[in-house]
């Protein structure tokens, strides 16, 4: 494959130099470190991306995989990543990645959790919350993981710098001929580079015809589905409310961000800075409003977290909300924003935050 690259404006096109890796571990680093890069709705319609994987987790009897990456719906990716200068790409890496779906089959969410803990030094659930840029649900999240280590219907993908026919030709014959419900794939990732940019381009082999063990129970909500959804819902004046705060919020926040519940859609607030997602608040469809205290606190502080709160509870509606920032605190929007001062007060206190953080 050839990139070509030019400049804006300019008219000559350059050619991109491959950047070949010189080992796995070259693989399994961007892998972890970027695992949304994995093409995985290309695999199954309605899954969600993998937000957080981790290297050489360890399966009792059977060595460690090279990266496991989870979605925030609780499916599972085992990935084992090889060259194609390695031998072992063409058959023994199927046997390999297969050992290890089969040792994670049964395997109990606590069991696996105890393993990620040891790697990473936090719970698996808080290291998704973490990672996703919007809702989370850890409740379906938990119950995801389950459903997986108990059916086995894992997502298994080799990743390769250059696949070969054989690979190409197994892979397809799993998931056409086959009646499990995991899915076997090959992901064939190759880097360039020109003038000091570097581009990754993905390749997905083989489709999937099996359906995942969560995929399909949720999907990305989009604005017309959203306000569709809420007029079902709600009265009209919860309705002028949402549309007051969803219009206010893509005027100031840099992100707003569509969930993917099941049934109830939602949007949240994002603040950017560097790199990091600064979740503030969630709007769902069915009356509901959450100030996502629980993602705050890592970004924020303490300090700034206590001096938000403390502005937020002199707002009437607001005046109860606990002091525990681990948790989520949830309002009816109609008992909360039934009178316009109210809804400008919390605006003031948001933006108070922005400038917090920019200064």
């Amino acid at each position: 494959m050839r990139i070509l690259v030019r400049k804006e404006k300019s008219k000559q096109w350059d050619f991109a130099e491959p950047i070949n890796p010189k080992i796995e571990a070259e693989l399994q680093h961007l892998l972890a470190e970027s695992p949304s890069i994995i093409p995985i709705d290309d695999i199954r319609e309605g899954i969600s991306p993998l937000v957080f994987a981790v290297r050489e987790f360890g399966l009792p009897g059977s060595g460690n995989t090279d990266v496991i990456g989870f979605t925030p719906e609780g499916d599972i990716a085992i990935i084992e990543c090889k060259l194609s200068a390695n031998p072992e790409v063409k058959r023994k890496v199927i046997g390999q990645i297969l050992e290890y779906a089969a040792y994670l089959w049964e395997m109990k969410y606590d069991d696996l959790d105890r393993r990620v803990y040891d790697i990473c030094k936090k719970p698996l659930v808080s290291l998704v919350a973490e990672a996703v840029a919007g809702e989370f649900d850890e409740v379906a999240f938990r119950t995801g993981i389950d459903t997986v280590l108990a059916s086995g219907t894992c997502i298994l993908i080799v990743v390769v710098d250059e696949i070969n026919e054989e690979l190409k030709r197994v892979i397809r014959y799993f998931n056409e001929c086959g009646k499990s419900g995991f899915s076997l794939h090959a992901l064939e990732v190759r880097k360039y580079k020109t003038e000091g940019i570097e581009f990754l381009v993905p390749h997905m082999h083989g489709v999937s015809i099996q359906p995942s063990g969560n995929a399909g129970r949720r999907k990305r909500w989009t604005e017309e589905a959203f306000f569709r959804v809420l007029k079902e819902n709600n009265p009209a004046g919860v309705v002028r409310i949402v549309e007051d705060v969803y219009k206010w919020s893509k005027e100031n926040a840099n992100r707003v961000w569509f969930g993917t519940g099941v049934e109830k859609g939602s949007f949240t607030f994002h603040y950017l800075k560097e790199g990091k997602t600064i979740s503030i608040f969630s709007v769902y469809t069915h009356d509901n409003f959450i100030l996502n205290y629980g993602w705050l606190l890592p970004v924020l502080g303490e300090e700034i977290m206590k001096e938000f709160h403390q502005r937020i509870i002199k707002i009437p509606p607001f005046k109860n909300t606990p002091n525990d920032f681990n948790r989520w605190p949830s309002f009816k929007i109609s008992e909360i924003f039934n009178n316009s001062e109210d809804i400008e007060a919390f605006k003031r206190e948001v933006l108070w935050l922005k400038e917090k953080l920019e200064s």
